[in-house]
């Protein structure tokens, strides 16, 4: 019965982090209708938080792949690009620095 609940539960919740509160007061309305016995509260909200930061992290790491993508597809100059720049940049004022003198 608990693994049912666990499945439903987990399909349901899909990618949605929650507070500790949420998930308690979740089970707790569940635990009013029959479905589970309150002295499994404990583990069944440690789950529901694990399976939870699971999905956030998972989702996180997605977007940050797609991000690269899709900054690598823009063709944007790089951090190491904008230093070189720079150093010309520095270089060519220096000289003309030296030539107005």
């Amino acid at each position: 019965m608990f693994e049912t609940m666990e499945k439903m539960m987990m399909a349901g919740l899909g990618a949605i982090c929650m507070t500790r509160e949420k998930a308690e007061k979740l089970f707790d309305e569940y635990a009013a209708r029959g479905q589970e016995l309150k002295k499994n509260k404990e583990g069944f909200v440690a789950e529901m938080l694990e399976f939870a930061e699971k999905n956030r992290n998972e989702l996180e790491s997605m977007i940050g792949r797609q991000l690269k993508k899709t900054m690598a597809n823009l063709e944007l100059p790089s951090k190491a690009d904008l230093e070189r720049l720079e150093k010309k940049l520095d270089k060519a004022l220096s000289k003309l620095d030296a030539e107005a003198k």
